[in-house]
């Protein structure tokens, strides 16, 4: 009974935390180029449940195929005998389905997928056989049979399918977890403005900021000229270009699409702009500002979007599909307090009816 508490108690910490992030996604709706927040949540491990009395036949896998479904590099395996197993960062989790990729040293891994809807299994959990060790499979080409084997060059290396103990029923958990928060660089709309100072990204890419914490990136394009007549936002950090920060002789100049700063017909200098590849690194910093995560290193490519001048980027959060997805969550929440409330009930009536009996 207590763990059925648990796992009401622990779901409603989670909806806490969603109701948090939604409210400040609303909450930013006018900001500009505002990129909103997800929560990603997780179960606890499904741990394998048996009967404590008498002995349950084993039936054989042999007689129900699985359902195999690969789509864009990862596979989606389902079935009604045997578990999968995953090892997480809490322990062995068991699943009547499980979605897996090949990850970048070659091991097969849970994922998630980026902005981009690409693969990533950077802090996916690895699969384990049959004795409960990692597949690694290389680059191999790769199969996966109906019963569950793991098949390299026409040779099978593992099986997935693990039967548990001879008098294991099924699975049950503990609840649910926070796992991380994504930020969603999906872009906003451009708004025109009609002021030379505001820039706006179209594409991919963010704007380098030299700031007194070190290279910060934004995609806030709404600036202002110092005393200097350098170009810097309103916290008065520099916008950075190829020398550093950008002197201008005041505000009527031009911006071509690839960032050139033109006076007069002559090009002065170009803004450092940037495309950054591991987007899932940035870490929000404060007032539109993103910093490479710790220990991540920034991966860059070509940038291939343009820069408009005379416009802003909006915020990328819809408040229709925040409002909906708020009333959900408190429904969620209400939902698990009921279960909380009941069992309060329960138990009173244990210690104080039952045990005067």
């Amino acid at each position: 009974m207590l763990r059925g508490l648990y796992t009401a108690v622990s779901a409603m910490q989670t909806t806490e935390k969603k109701i948090d992030i939604v409210t400040n996604n609303i909450a930013n709706v006018n900001t500009t180029a505002f990129k909103k927040d997800v929560v990603l949540t997780e179960s606890f491990p499904e741990i394998l449940l048996s009967k404590i009395n008498g002995r349950i036949p084993a039936s054989p896998f042999t007689n129900k195929p699985l359902t195999i479904t690969q789509l864009n590099g990862s596979f989606h395996i389902s079935g009604d005998i045997g578990f999968f197993a995953v090892e997480s960062p809490l322990g062995k989790s068991y699943s009547r389905e499980i979605s897996f990729a090949v990850s970048e040293d070659g091991y097969l891994k849970t994922f998630s997928r980026n902005a981009n809807g690409e693969v990533d299994t950077t802090l996916g959990n690895f699969v384990l056989d049959t004795n409960g060790k990692r597949i690694l499979v290389g680059e191999n080409p790769l199969e996966i049979g109906e019963l569950g084997q793991v098949i390299v060059n026409g040779q099978v290396e593992a099986l997935l399918l693990n039967r548990g103990a001879r008098n294991t029923i099924g699975t049950i958990n503990s609840g649910q977890r926070l796992n991380r928060v994504l930020t969603n660089f999906n872009q906003g709309t451009l708004e025109q403005t009609g002021n030379n100072l505001d820039f706006a990204i179209s594409g991919s890419g963010f704007f380098k900021v030299l700031t007194p914490h070190g290279e910060m990136y934004t995609r806030n394009g709404n600036f202002t000229l110092n005393n200097n007549t350098e170009i810097v936002t309103a916290e008065g950090y520099f916008l950075a270009g190829r020398y550093g920060s950008i002197l201008t002789e005041g505000a009527n100049f031009q911006l071509s699409d690839s960032g050139h700063i033109i006076v007069n017909g002559e090009n002065i200098d170009q803004l450092e702009v940037v495309n950054i590849e591991n987007i899932q690194d940035l870490r929000k910093h404060g007032g539109g500002y993103f910093e490479i995560e710790e220990n991540a290193e920034l991966q860059l490519v070509e940038f291939t979007g343009s820069i408009k001048q005379g416009a802003l980027e909006s915020s990328n959060v819809s408040t229709i599909k925040e409002m909906v997805e708020l009333i959900s969550i408190h429904r969620t929440f209400e939902s698990n307090q009921r279960v909380v409330r009941a069992y309060d009930e329960i138990l009173q009536k244990a210690v104080n009816d039952i045990g005067r009996v």
